[in-house]
């Protein structure tokens, strides 16, 4: 005869067979977790597998384990022990059911006695959890997930409004992530936020599947449902492509917030994933906005030069004027020996040597000195202030840029909420000395992997150009090319020639006549 309380949950055969072993022959909850780690040993299921190749060993006589806390009878004991293998298994990014890997690192969670047995063999739950934990998550902060939550008892949950609840919000979720996910995918291309949004879909998926989101439909009544009886006009219409994107982000975050509030009434732990989803979705949020305002302002800007005034030949006014007006984009200030009064006064004057072009004026470490100059944003390397500290100083509206070296720190960048990144070195540099060049590699891998503004970096100059669009960058910084050339208009001609050959292919680029720009975008009619 099958145990209900078994079959309710998503457990694999292996584990229901092992569960059922260890309830039909326990005399008393003192004894199940040493039981279930003698029948964990015995079977052959993924626990078995584990503990075999750890090369465990229960000596006969081995002293009971204690259930902690302390349960009343073998069945509250069974529901705390399945409810928290859901729990490693949603953390496992298993989206299969709860299998006996995760009865294994439940019994060790629970029992700290059963951990002690197992420590001489090299098991613990962490080390467990690397070997079945599928590789998915971009990044994640220090998760909180383990935290111990008491679960509301059943007794106070009216099942079918909680599931119609439960149903509705998972549904408006997924399906808000999957625009999202869209968005970012076909319109953007960028994918590292692709990947970013598709783990939070992952972990929501698990986290529903062990909620038994399978038997939430059953309560569904559409047809009597109030909501649908209308809608309001600002959700019938989306004037561009911007306007779905804030709705389903929104949608998300909201649809997020129920199911964690609601499954708390179901299992307090995995409510827990849920809010880790949420705030994930904020992240994506502030990163998409972000990724909308820098591309007005820097969709259009491919020349940057960083100027530093002892480098130059006809002297720092002469090479900003004559660079302005040949097409550089943005003037990055670089100056490491003035005092910081000298460098306010000084960046002021260049902002004057700039008038009437639309280039940028960046800074170069300094943020504080930024603000104080009127500085449009600054530019920081690995060793400087984050890009959080940066923010704090200088406010939202101004850029931060940030220098990287390798895909992770371009990852890191991105999420740390950098406005624009420098990736190089692609050569050797002239103005600078590094130990290692990433060199045209670094540049291949950024092309395909985002579409935040980045300037390549690093000995660029007229005559390897082409080796540098070649791998797939439409932006470039250079220094001394443009300051120490004997003709530094007829350099920066030159440099702007070729980048302008690519801009049609760059993202973020003008859009072509006749085309309507991305703030005042319009669906095509329905096929």
């Amino acid at each position: 005869m099958s145990d209900p309380h078994l079959t309710a949950h998503r457990l694999t055969a292996g584990a229901e067979r092992v569960l059922r072993a260890v309830l039909q022959e326990a005399e008393n909850p003192r004894s199940l977790s040493l039981r279930l780690l003698e029948q964990l040993l015995q079977d052959e299921g993924n626990a078995t597998e584990l503990l075999r190749a750890a090369r465990v060993v229960l000596m006969s006589g081995s002293s009971p384990l204690a259930s902690s806390p302390p349960l009343d009878t073998p069945r509250e004991w069974q529901q705390q022990l399945i409810r928290r293998a859901d729990h490693f298994a949603v953390l496992s990014n298993a989206d299969g059911p709860t299998g006996s890997e995760h009865l294994l690192l439940a019994i060790m969670d629970l029992d700290p006695a059963a951990a002690q047995l197992l420590l001489p063999f090299g098991l613990t739950c962490e080390s467990i959890l690397k070997q079945i934990t599928i590789p998915e998550p971009v990044f994640s902060g220090p998760s909180q997930l383990l935290v111990q939550i008491t679960p509301a008892g059943p007794g106070a949950v009216e099942g079918v409004a909680l599931f119609r609840i439960l149903d509705a919000s998972a549904n408006r979720a997924r399906e808000g992530l999957r625009v999202v996910e869209d968005y970012v995918r076909f319109r953007l291309d960028d994918a590292i936020l692709s990947r970013e949004l598709k783990t939070i879909r992952h972990l929501l998926t698990s986290t529903l599947n062990h909620l038994g989101q399978a038997g939430w439909a059953s309560s569904r009544d559409t047809l009597h449902d109030v909501g649908t009886l209308g809608t309001l006009a600002s959700e019938r219409q989306r004037g561009t492509l911007t306007d779905v994107l804030r709705a389903n982000l929104k949608r998300v975050e909201e649809a997020l917030r129920t199911l964690e509030e609601y499954s708390k009434l179901l299992d307090s732990q995995l409510s827990l994933q849920l809010s880790e989803c949420r705030y994930r979705m904020y992240t994506v949020e502030k990163m998409l906005e972000a990724t909308l305002q820098r591309r007005q302002r820097l969709q259009s800007c491919q020349l940057y030069l960083l100027v530093t005034a002892s480098e130059c030949r006809y002297g720092p006014e002469q090479t900003i004027r004559h660079s302005l007006e040949k097409g550089v984009d943005v003037i990055q200030i670089r100056e490491k020996g003035m005092s910081d009064r000298q460098l306010v006064n000084y960046t002021r004057q260049v902002r004057d040597w700039m008038a009437g072009s639309d280039a940028l004026l960046i800074m170069n470490d300094r943020p504080d000195l930024a603000a104080a100059a009127g500085a449009d944003g600054v530019h920081l390397g690995q060793d400087d202030l984050s890009v959080q500290a940066a923010r704090q100083i200088l406010g939202p509206s101004s850029l931060i840029g940030v220098s990287t070296h390798s895909s992770e720190q371009v990852q890191q960048a991105i999420f740390e909420g950098a406005d624009y990144l420098g990736a190089g070195p692609v050569f050797p540099s002239q103005t600078k000395n590094f130990s290692a060049f990433p060199g045209l590699e670094l540049i291949r891998q950024i092309a395909n992997q985002t579409c935040i503004p980045w300037f390549a970096i690093g000995g660029i100059q007229a005559e390897n150009l082409s080796e540098v669009l070649e791998a797939g960058a439409c932006r470039i910084a250079v220094s001394s090319a443009i300051c120490r050339a004997p003709h530094p208009r007829g350099v920066t001609e030159s440099l702007k020639e070729q980048l302008l050959r690519v801009l049609p292919e760059a993202e973020g680029s003008p859009p072509a006549p006749g085309e309507q720009p991305d703030s005042r975008e319009q669906f095509p009619q329905d096929q």
